[in-house]
């Protein structure tokens, strides 16, 4: 995949993000959080394992806690940690 059509999953996944709902308030700081790590992701240069190596470890630790809770979001999570192993990160 290239770097566009990550960019696209990210956005997506940011989005969800921003629509998710829930009365946990540590739940709802790891969302913002989350959404953050994408937001900054997103705003870095061209270097892969700079700009997508930390997020791919967030995504992988946040999937496991908003699997159950958050299905949309987790699936778009998935699909990125796919594609950045895909990509070697």
């Amino acid at each position: 995949m290239d770097d566009e059509k990550l960019r696209g999953w990210l956005e997506q996944l940011h989005a969800e993000l921003g629509l998710v709902d829930t009365p946990d308030e540590e739940e709802a700081a790891r969302l913002r959080q989350l959404a953050g790590d994408i937001r900054e992701a997103l705003g870095r240069g061209d270097d892969r394992e700079g700009q997508y190596g930390s997020l791919a470890a967030s995504l992988r630790e946040a999937v496991a806690r908003f699997e159950a809770s958050h299905a949309n979001a987790a699936l778009l999570m998935r699909e990125v940690i796919d594609e950045l192993a895909y990509m070697g990160i």
